[in-house]
């Protein structure tokens, strides 16, 4: 046998549990690459967004004679040139352009179209607005109250949702501890580095318009630019990356509507880009959150039952609040098992920023006060913090707290605790607690999170791809979710080489376009490489079944096979990705399965983080971190750790820096000089260790884990402080000012 023969026959080195470099990643770091802000075609216009600067206000008039008389203006647009004012098909919504009431500081009222961005910033100034203003509704007591002004018709209430899987005072009334807390948790900003714009293009002949334009969820901004201009969504096309970062802000962010009415309107391409205070004003943030439990312990630390209620602000429309308090009530009780919980949350409209999605999806807020709870339990009872975890946490298999439907084996929240616990972060820890210097006090911290992966059961969730194999053996396939600068793709091509058992270079993957790729949904909910995966890997699986079937020697002769199908009208596959119900829904009416929407798969997370505390000034280092993944099959390894990382840098900002603030409607942080987020000098050194597992519907083994590495870090970091100086934060960010404060009701020794 010849050393060729001897190559071809050998399979190639498998690229699932390989670290790969993003496929884009050469020109992101060298600044060769072209984000969506970046684009510009001839002929291009700038445009400029005008938004208001009060909270709540009735619009008596508009009047942009002065702004279209400026030389260079091209056209400007208010509610009435919308032909369909709406962002969705509720009231609640909310409108492209405000006509009648403005509810919100940011909210946009009029679009500019210029020659170029400085005229068209000049032509908002010249827009005279008359505004009579209206009572401000600053937070979610205030939208509950009698007298409160409505919003909405259907009045302040955004969405609630309550359930119980028995009595909880009953058992409380057994339990050795009963602790009864509110934490909460602030607005956050997301900070993703581009800032949404981009660029439309219409077509008069055809009828039609082009965006580039960050988006979570192209299909979805497909049909939102389809109603507002009343075509045919087939006649919308959304190229939606290259994107720098979104986090849940491009999930339903408004900007490619603006785009595609000042093209239509302008009869040109326009450029648009928010700037950073723009976002700070206009853009959503991480819903605000009241969180109340009542939970009980035994003598052992086991819980015998909780209750918890939360309250949320949402802002002045709808977005995703009803469904983040969905999320928070399945995970309510945490990665734990015990025999009765209940939850009712309520999501109030407001005048204060949108609220929408982020990482985390309503999971922090209420992770924050279960973890709380059981770092207050142990210290309470005598207990080793870790100990009670092992105690509590759900097995693979087992039946859920509130919901008792039935958990994927795959659930492994005792291995990801166990090797936190044998780790040296955590088992030398009273060692590093004793090298604490001066007016530093040093503590240890542990937390557990658990996240959905998916949109739920019962939500029909899908994403799909599409497959075709040309005349040189070489592979294009368009699939979704898209990516927002996580590379997807690159995950994508993983998993196709290897199902298809071709070499990488030969496997195109192309995501976020609607002129290609089928509707997937969201990236979102942590379903990207998991629902993503498993549809490329169905659409390779097809097409290796077919040349099986056909006798065509795929994996020897790719052009062969690719040019025999295509001669058979056979090259082109269609497959998709249905994600799994739960296999036993436990006591959710099967009527309202997607009301509540259990999820089957999860991914779950310890983390352990040593603080410093400085009891002289309430200043809180955080200067290392341990994270111990329950992801299944890391298919990226390298993009597995990246994505970990910069969801513990989300969570420490969370935790000790960042806080969108609000008073009586009006944006007080209102860039990233007075609105704080963590850099370089304040990242921990980070571990990422992975367990051994494998989740059996994902794509070979994997699930999703990028969303439940935000999750611990916060009260991860509570109960290092606890372990420090003795006093455990119930409020979020825990900055100086609040620590001092702390330490000053229970003095430190």
């Amino acid at each position: 046998m010849t050393a060729d023969a001897h190559a071809i026959e050998t399979p190639p080195a498998p690229w699932v549990g390989r670290s790969r470099p993003s496929l884009e990643g050469n020109d992101i770091v060298t600044g060769a690459i072209t984000y969506v802000t970046d684009r510009r075609e001839d002929g291009m216009l700038h445009g400029y967004v005008l938004r208001s600067s009060v909270p709540h206000a009735r619009v008596d008039g508009i009047d942009v004679s002065e702004a279209l008389a400026l030389p260079g203006v091209v056209t400007v647009v208010t509610a009435a040139d919308v032909p369909v004012n709406a962002l969705g098909p509720r009231d609640v919504d909310g409108p492209a352009l405000a006509a009648t009431v403005v509810r919100q500081v940011g909210e946009a009222i009029a679009l500019i179209a210029a020659t170029d961005a400085r005229t068209a910033e000049a032509a908002a100034r010249l827009i005279r607005l008359d505004l009579t203003p209206l009572p401000v509704v600053d937070g979610p007591a205030a939208a509950a109250a009698s007298d409160a002004p409505l919003l909405h018709e259907g009045g302040n209430v955004s969405g609630a949702i309550a359930f119980s899987s028995g009595d909880v005072e009953a058992a409380l009334a057994d339990a050795h501890l009963v602790l009864r807390r509110r934490v909460r948790t602030p607005a956050q900003e997301h900070v993703a580095i581009e800032t949404p714009g981009g660029v439309a293009r219409w077509d008069a002949d055809a009828t039609s318009v082009t965006i580039w334009c960050g988006s979570q969820n192209p299909g979805l901004h497909q049909r939102k630019v389809a109603r507002a201009l009343d075509i045919p969504a087939e006649s919308v096309r959304m190229i939606a990356n290259p994107v720098g970062g979104a986090f849940g802000s491009r999930n339903d962010d408004p900007m490619p509507v603006f785009l595609a009415l000042l093209a239509r309107a302008a009869g040109a391409p326009v450029h648009v880009h928010m700037t950073r205070e723009d976002v700070m004003a206009a853009g959503a943030k991480r819903h605000p959150f009241w969180t109340w439990i009542d939970i009980g312990f035994a003598a052992d630390g086991r819980i015998l039952g909780s209750a918890v209620r939360a309250v949320a602000d949402t802002g002045p429309i709808i977005t995703s609040g009803p469904n983040v308090m969905k999320t928070s009530a399945e995970m309510s009780t945490g990665p734990y098992g015990f025999d009765v919980a209940s939850f009712d949350g309520t999501v109030y409209y407001t005048n204060n920023a949108n609220a929408g999605a982020f990482r985390g999806y309503g999971v922090p807020q209420v992770a924050f006060a279960i973890e709380n709870a059981i770092t207050e339990a142990a210290h309470e009872l005598g207990l080793d913090p870790a100990e009670v975890r092992l105690r509590n946490v759900l097995e693979g298999g087992d039946r859920h707290s509130l919901y008792r439907h039935r958990t994927t084996t795959s659930l492994n929240v005792r291995e990801t605790l166990r090797t936190a616990v044998e780790h040296p972060l955590w088992a030398q820890r009273r060692q590093w607690q004793a090298g604490a210097v001066g007016p530093w006090r040093r503590g240890t911290g542990i937390a557990v999170a658990m996240k959905g992966v998916g949109m739920g059961s019962g939500t029909g969730d899908t994403a799909r791809a599409r497959l075709h194999i040309d005349t040189r053996g070489h592979v294009i396939i368009w699939a979704g979710p898209n990516h927002t600068g996580q590379s997807i793709q690159t995950t994508y091509g993983q998993v196709a080489a290897d199902a298809l058992g071709l070499p990488i270079e030969t496997i195109d993957v192309r995501v976020g376009d609607t002129g290609g790729v089928p509707e997937s949904g969201p990236t979102a909910a942590s379903r990207s490489t998991y629902a993503g995966g498993a549809a490329v890997r169905a659409a390779c699986d097809e097409l290796v079944a077919r040349c099986r079937g056909l006798g065509l020697p795929l994996g020897t002769d790719a052009a062969g096979a690719g040019t025999k199908l295509i001669e058979l009208g056979e090259a082109e596959v269609n497959a998709e990705f249905r994600l799994p119900d739960t296999d036993d829904i436990g006591i959710v009416p099967p009527e309202q399965l997607a009301t509540f929407a259990p999820h089957r798969v999860y991914g779950t997370c310890t983390q352990v983080v040593r603080v410093e505390v400085n009891v002289l000034t309430g200043e809180v280092r955080v200067p290392e971190l341990l994270c111990v993944l329950d992801c299944g099959t890391p298919i990226n390894p390298a993009a597995t750790i990246g994505q970990a990382e910069g969801g513990i840098l989300q969570g420490l900002g969370l935790a000790i820096m960042e806080d969108h603030r609000v008073s009586d409607g009006i944006p007080r942080t209102t860039s990233l000089e007075n609105y704080l987020v963590p850099t370089i000098a304040d990242t921990p050194r980070m571990h990422t260790l992975f367990i051994e597992g494998s989740e059996d519907s994902g794509p070979f083994g994997a699930k999703g884990m990028s969303e439940v590495v935000v999750v611990p870090t916060p009260p991860a970091i509570a109960a290092a402080i606890l372990d420090a100086v003795g006093v455990l934060p119930q409020e979020l960010p825990i900055t100086p000012e609040r620590m001092l404060a702390l330490i000053e009701e229970e003095p430190c020794v």
